[in-house]
């Protein structure tokens, strides 16, 4: 039988157990004390707790049978099509008695026209019906849907609200670990709990100790010294060794966009004296990043931006 996954164990029950946005979470307890709940967006980046903290808040406002007056909905697999709104909303808006949640998920998927809909659906059912809709980009909501709700922006976690509850699961489960490998945790999951989480099960079942060199083993990402190491090469303007390391960078199967990820977050934390020439290096970067997103992934992306780094002078 398989294990269950972590981030479903450890997902929290209520909304002191969730790490990060301190800030957010006391706004949301006044709330869920005063039961006075408006319609919210709650907008930022994956495994934030924006999902967790939309559950916990109509948890502590209607209880353990909160699922009675809670329906929940993800617009990428029910909400393409108007009609799927319209009746799966009204249905429950009207068959329901008291003050209903509905709960949409991943929000910013809904087309514009099915936004106009609801937008007509809330204030429809305004006086019996709040909406929290869940987004990583708020600027995919319209403006009219907005307009309507209560914003509230969630941060990515930092280093010590991660290690926190990464900490707690260590304990429960009575994992070995190291130092490094916590640091290699956060350094790949770029602030999101939910990959860290996975990602600390998956060393945890494949190697039974959590170190950095056994985080690296199952991630996608080169190790940050290599890349470190070809940070200093292109610093030195030593085009040919550059060229070599990231050669063999990629031999190993790392693609483009893994190395210019890494190549971006370690330059982005450099310590340069040259502050211009940190801010050309970042430019010249993140350039390079785009057009790989877009699509341009050959290794001649890659190799090019290190011979561009190469002559970047002060």
């Amino acid at each position: 039988m398989f294990e269950k996954l972590w981030t479903d164990k450890y997902r929290p029950n209520k909304l002191s157990d969730i790490t990060g946005n301190d800030e957010i979470l006391l706004r949301l307890k006044l709330i869920a004390s005063t039961k006075n709940l408006p319609n919210m967006i709650f907008s930022g980046m994956s495994g934030t707790g924006k999902t967790s903290s939309a559950i916990c808040l109509v948890k502590e406002i209607y209880g353990n049978n909160y699922s009675h007056n809670v329906i929940e909905l993800n617009a990428t697999d029910d909400l393409r099509k108007i009609d799927v709104v319209k009746r799966q909303i009204d249905i429950f808006a009207k068959t329901k008695k008291g003050i209903k949640v509905v709960i949409f998920d991943e929000a910013d998927s809904m087309t514009k026209q099915v936004q106009h809909t609801l937008r007509s659906i809330i204030d429809k059912y305004y006086t019996t019906t709040r909406f929290i809709l869940i987004c990583n980009s708020l600027s995919n909501i319209i403006d009219t849907l907005q307009s309507r709700c209560m914003t509230v922006k969630y941060s990515l976690l930092t280093k010590p609200e991660m290690y926190k509850r990464l900490l707690y699961v260590i304990n429960m489960e009575n994992i070995k670990y190291e130092e490094s490998g916590l640091d290699a945790i956060y350094f790949c999951s770029k602030g999101d709990m939910r990959m860290a989480l996975n990602c600390l099960q998956t060393v945890s079942i494949n190697f039974g100790y959590v170190t950095g060199g056994n985080v690296y083993k199952i991630t996608d990402i080169p190790h940050p010294n290599r890349i470190q190491k070809l940070l200093d090469f292109c610093l030195n303007s030593d085009i040919i060794s550059a060229i070599n390391l990231v050669q063999e960078i990629y031999q190993n199967g790392y693609s483009p966009i893994d190395i210019i990820e890494t190549l971006e977050k370690l330059c982005t934390g450099q310590n340069m004296t040259d502050s211009y020439k940190k801010i050309k290096y970042i430019q010249c970067i993140a350039n390079t990043h785009i057009r790989i997103a877009k699509g341009l992934t050959t290794f001649n992306q890659i190799t090019g931006i290190i011979a561009q780094l190469c002559r970047i002078e002060s």
